[in-house]
């Protein structure tokens, strides 16, 4: 009956196999992998304030710093370029949009002005805009048609001068001209049709842009090209990832495999070990596929993990059945046990509101239980009793590692440990520093940073990462917002806490401003500076016009600062060298609908609320365990089980400490983990098991475990890198101090009789 039920569980596990290799042959063509670091991260503030970061289409901008050539080269360079685009990137051609934009206002003159202008012509001082008006007059440079007749004191002239021009660069028809350290420069901007965190498209338009790059560096061996763009940053972070995935998880599978032949020297095992990885990799991606859209290419780094935890379930497997039938059964309780704690270690992380985890949670519980009945189903298949023989170095070790322990007084290691274990707390409680720092997710490199910099100053664009929303019904009255806010945006720049700002109605006026304008020109062409001034240009005092500057007749990259959101409008005001207090920042409470936006310090404040939440879970999670080892093992079990873990866990954060000078929420994380893979140890040892064997078993488990984790702590991702150190030190402390447990739990005539 047993042999027909093992072969019913065979065909099961056959089918089941079938099945997922069919899913992920037609799923992972068509799957989109994220590199997105926001979609990585907890989610920070309101609704509507995710969603607007969510939609803000400035990732899909690409700019180009040609620069190190003569102008002429520069220019030929340039014309390439834009000649022959890559797909999905359009060049933009900024010198079409400013005729645009002097066609519309050419129309409409005498309804734009500085801030300083209007506020000369409501004190009625007209003598300084007699005066600026004669200066604009003597410049070589053009006026736009029609602008004396229009708008005599050219106002709207020098408005889009002084906006045109902040910023040193000369416009051209596809591209900006400047001079960086008296040697000529180009600028160049470029739009994304796609998402540049899309894996498979970004790195396409990446990828051809660079053989562009690749053969202009080429014809013109001194040009210079620095790069600005999130597509830059998001396909290094991908092939990153995907090379730590295979780089470390090649790595760590490779040197488990050698142990695993180092201890058996058989093809039997690494078959099963193998076989077992297969499964729970395909089980944990199928998984991953079926439940997420657009899975994250981190998610996959933290799920290599799985090799470690995996080949501990192939090893107990391999060992207890190479004993026979009765003692493979004997062995599968503790390693149900084991997987049911490992389980609820991940699954707790399902519940934290943090994306990339409870992706990597899914792949990993999806992939444990996949591990678990391949051992189940197939260790007795491919490995018959005896089949192997164990190395007898390996099993002299062991031996000699149990017999150590088992001499070893239980009152003396309760109180060794239980004061080690006061001074490990106490150490990390007085010393423990966090760092909630959302760069912890991705480190670009130094030099594509410092390119990202120099393209911003040189175009202008190095705004601020904070940056005021407000909120409105219609067009119209964002922009009486805006211009209601214009005032204490001036003190801020007055005052030195800002050096710029950037909003929509400093191109488009309301309604309401404009239609006063109109009445305070007539009032000055009233006045005697004025008349005088119309007199030697032989002008008349032009009539006030009926027309408007409408939101609508605008191009659309004037009014990207204005997007819909849900039932709403959200215009976006752009700050430069912010240096605003926090009383600063409260008086922006004062306006209706105005809401201050720091994306960055919301999620640092997001990932310190989701650290104190883990703590909770751990808490939590110890909790659950200690009850399951009451259940299971009898209450000093638990106790010596629960002295361990925590004994354990601490000394990793504390050497952790150490290491990273400061920890951060991934070593939380670890040691969520340390919990579940230590007690699985603890499980074994206070098993009515063989000490020797129970070592040998757990030796080479939490090896394979160290050897996943470990090769993470040279990650470059700091998270990754972090994750990985923790692991790794939790599961060897736990290791060290697991056989322990036995002169604990088990009586010492018990144990010299279990050796």
């Amino acid at each position: 009956m047993s042999r027909l039920a093992n072969k019913g569980y065979l065909y099961l596990w056959l089918l089941a196999g079938v099945v997922v290799l069919a899913y992920l042959v037609m799923a992972i063509p068509a799957a989109h992998w994220s590199s997105n670091i926001t979609a990585a991260i907890p989610g920070t503030g309101t609704a509507w304030q995710q969603q607007l970061i969510q939609q803000n289409n400035s990732s899909r901008h690409v700019s180009l710093l040609l620069s190190g050539a003569s102008l002429p080269e520069l220019q030929q360079a340039a014309a390439q370029l834009l000649a022959q685009p890559p797909p999905q990137l359009h060049w933009l051609e900024p010198g079409v949009a400013l005729q645009q934009l002097q066609n519309l206002y050419q129309q409409h003159q005498a309804l734009l002005a500085s801030p300083e202008q209007l506020e000369l012509l409501r004190r009625g001082q007209y003598q300084p805009l007699v005066d600026a008006a004669w200066q604009r007059l003597y410049s070589p440079a053009p006026l736009l048609a029609n602008a004396l007749p229009q708008d005599p004191l050219l106002l709207t002239q020098q408005r889009l001068e002084q906006q045109n021009n902040s910023n040193g660069l000369s416009l051209r028809q596809g591209w900006f001209e400047l001079t960086q350290q008296g040697e000529p420069a180009l600028l160049l901007y470029a739009s994304l049709a796609i998402d540049p965190f899309d894996r498979n498209n970004g790195s396409l338009v990446a990828n051809a842009l660079e053989q562009q790059l690749l053969h202009l560096q080429q014809q013109w061996p001194t040009l210079n090209v620095a790069r600005s763009g999130v597509l830059f940053h998001a396909v290094i972070a991908a092939e990153n990832a995907s090379f730590e995935m295979q780089f470390y998880g090649g790595l760590s599978l490779t040197a488990i495999l050698l142990l695993i032949w180092f201890s058996f020297s058989s093809w039997r095992p690494i078959v099963l070990a193998l076989t077992t990885l297969s499964c729970a990799s395909a089980f944990g991606l199928a998984a991953m596929l079926l439940i997420f859209e657009q899975p994250h290419v981190l998610g996959l780094v933290f799920a290599t993990t799985l090799i470690g935890i995996a080949i501990d379930y192939s090893v107990h497997g391999m060992l207890a059945a190479n004993q026979g039938h009765s003692a493979f059964r004997r062995m599968l309780p503790s390693l149900l046990l084991g997987l049911i704690t490992t389980l609820f270690g991940y699954l707790a992380l399902m519940f934290l509101p943090f994306p990339i985890l409870n992706q990597v949670a899914v792949f990993m519980c999806a992939g444990l239980v996949a591990a678990f009945f391949t051992v189940k189903v197939l260790a007795l298949f491919v490995l018959p009793a005896n089949c192997m023989t164990v190395n007898r170095y390996l099993l002299r070790f062991c031996q000699v590692v149990s017999q150590s322990y088992c001499k070893a007084s239980r009152k003396l290691v309760l109180i060794i440990g239980v004061i080690t274990l006061i001074l490990v707390s106490s150490a990390l409680l007085l010393q423990v520093q966090f760092s909630d720092d959302v760069r912890l997710f991705n480190q670009s490199p130094t030099a594509l940073l410092q390119q990202e910099q120099l393209v911003r100053s040189a175009g202008g664009q190095n705004w601020d990462s904070r940056f005021i929303v407000l909120l409105g019904d219609t067009t119209e009255q964002l922009l009486q917002q805006e211009q209601a806010l214009q005032s204490l945006l001036l003190s801020w720049q007055q005052q030195g806490k800002l050096s710029a700002w950037q909003a929509t109605v400093q191109r488009v006026p309301p309604l309401a401003l404009q239609a006063e304008l109109q009445q305070l020109l007539q009032q000055a062409y009233q006045s005697q500076p004025l008349q005088s001034y119309l007199q030697q240009l032989q002008l008349n005092a032009p009539p006030a016009t009926s027309s408007r500057l409408t939101p609508d007749s605008f191009p659309s990259s004037v009014m990207q600062q204005i997007q819909p959101l849900n039932d709403k409008l959200v215009s976006v005001i752009l700050l430069r060298n912010v240096e605003l207090t926090t009383s600063d920042i409260q008086l922006l409470q004062q306006f209706p609908q105005t809401y201050w936006l720091d994306p960055i310090a919301d999620t640092n404040s997001s990932l310190a609320h989701l650290r104190k939440q883990l703590s909770l879970w751990f808490a939590l999670a110890l909790t659950l365990a200690v009850v399951i080892l009451i259940w299971q093992r009898g209450s000093r079990a638990a106790i010596g089980v629960v002295l361990m873990l925590t004994l354990a866990i601490s000394s990793a954060l504390l050497i952790s400490l150490h290491i990273q000078q400061q920890l951060n929420i991934f070593n939380l994380i670890a040691a969520l983990l340390v919990l579940a893979l230590a007690l699985d140890y603890g499980i074994f040892f206070t098993a009515n098991l063989k000490h020797a064997e129970v070592v040998q078993a757990v030796l080479l488990s939490a090896t394979t475990s160290c050897l996943a984790f470990g090769l993470l702590g040279f990650s470059k991702t700091p998270a990754i890198a972090s994750f990985g150190l923790t692991v790794f030190l939790g599961v060897a402390l736990a290791c060290m101090l697991a056989p322990l447990l036995s002169i604990i739990v088990i009586k010492e005539s018990e144990n010299h009789a279990a050796l």
